[in-house]
């Protein structure tokens, strides 16, 4: 068939870097728009009493932030296509690990406990726990020849990897709000900065351990669903699991609009993100049913390229 392209041989290491790129290029873009949005309405935030140079200070503080973690991205993803490039990427994540392990003993020596600062913490985890152990690892593969697999993907099994790559991202991107957040409000536990942030979440008292748990367990079914996606994707044979849970998935978010449908006595009651949502795992559970019964010659001429 036409649309049957050969994929992109990533290791395991590189598909994790380009999960982890996505995450920071989805986490740049946000902070961009958010710091835009900040400046066009300063004035309802009650910042047109500061002057204009301290707003653009701060402004460009921030959109700096952006820029590193765009650039970041950026480096991440070429080494996950190519693990030659992975040089760039990998000096920047010691530089910026560098810079933060500094700051935190700088701030120590001020009689300042950094570290859990929701900053100083989610970068120290970021660069120096998970993207330098990365492009070590990718480093380490290219010199030792280790190569990806090549999968033939249909478009159909293309978009049903990117949906489930989508999927995967938002799980591991939810993951690490809240783990940061857990950390930063058990840490000043019983301080006023504690008990703002956890009415911030909405999660006063002991409901606080509550949500940390429920929103840590929603990330793993998340990375779970959106790794059994891309494994389905590259392996048909292997569709199955996938197909289930998002048929299930499915079938609860309309029993969900059915009855909130019911109980209002209109679609009013139906808010754009269930709609979206339902939109959403329709077309997974309906790209995994094309993927499990599409023609048996695409799967062996897949075993073979595989071998």
């Amino acid at each position: 068939m036409a649309d049957v392209r050969p994929s992109i041989p990533r290791t395991p290491a590189q598909v994790t870097l380009r999960v982890v790129s996505a995450i920071m290029a989805l986490l740049g873009g946000q902070v961009v728009v958010g710091a835009v949005l900040v400046f066009l309405n300063r004035d309802q935030l009650g910042l047109a009493e500061e002057s204009m140079w301290t707003v653009l200070t701060y402004g460009g503080i921030i959109l700096a932030a952006a820029g590193l973690l765009l650039l970041t991205a950026w480096l991440g993803f070429r080494a996950a296509d190519d693990s030659s490039r992975v040089g760039p990427y990998r000096f920047l994540c010691y530089f910026v690990g560098l810079v933060v392990l500094v700051a935190i003993v700088w701030g120590w020596g001020m009689g300042m406990f950094l570290l859990f600062n929701p900053v100083v913490l989610a970068s120290t985890v970021t660069y120096v726990l998970v993207c330098s152990q990365l492009a070590d690892k990718v480093a380490e593969e290219h010199e030792a020849g280790v190569k990806g697999e090549v999968f033939l993907r249909t478009g159909r099994q293309r978009t049903l990897h990117l949906l489930a790559e989508v999927v995967l991202v938002k799980g591991a991107i939810l993951g690490v709000i809240v783990a940061v957040l857990a950390v930063t409000a058990f840490a000043v536990t019983g301080s006023s900065a504690g008990a703002d942030l956890a009415r911030d979440l909405g999660l006063e008292g002991s409901d606080l351990v509550t949500g940390v748990v429920v929103g840590l367990l929603t990330a793993a079914a998340n990375v779970l669903v959106g790794c059994l996606g891309i494994w389905g994707s590259n392996r048909p044979q292997k569709i199955v699991p996938f197909f289930v849970i998002v048929t299930a998935s499915l079938a609860f978010d309309v029993a969900k609009i059915v009855v909130s449908v019911a109980v209002a006595g209109g679609l009013s009651s139906v808010g754009v993100d269930v709609l979206l949502d339902l939109l959403f795992t329709g077309s997974c559970a309906w790209l995994s049913w094309k993927i499990w019964k599409q023609p048996r010659e695409l799967v062996d001429k897949r075993l073979i390229a595989e071998q």
